[in-house]
């Protein structure tokens, strides 16, 4: 298991993760469900990116995908993902 400061601070991608999280927050806020292909276009990344960087998450349990091998994917945050996001609004 990473750190968590690796994992969204001082690693290459932290930043596309910590934005990948807030994403999938505000889209669930709204009632609105978050799929990859979305997420993605939202960051202006291609899906193969994001793939990367949303199987690192649900390894790390950030992230869980509602619809495993399913088309879109649709993913949400755990528990945990929920406890970082409240951590970086803490931050700013």
């Amino acid at each position: 298991m990473l750190p968590k400061s690796v994992l969204f601070y001082w690693s290459k991608g932290a930043e596309t993760r910590r934005k990948m999280l807030r994403i999938i927050n505000t889209r669930e806020e709204k009632g609105e469900p978050s799929f990859l292909n979305v997420i993605a276009s939202e960051l202006g990344i291609t899906h193969a990116a994001a793939k990367k960087h949303l199987d690192l998450l649900v390894e790390e349990g950030y992230i869980e995908q509602i619809n495993p091998g399913g088309k879109p994917v649709y993913l949400r945050l755990t528990e945990k993902g929920k406890e970082v996001i409240e951590e970086f609004l803490r931050e700013g």
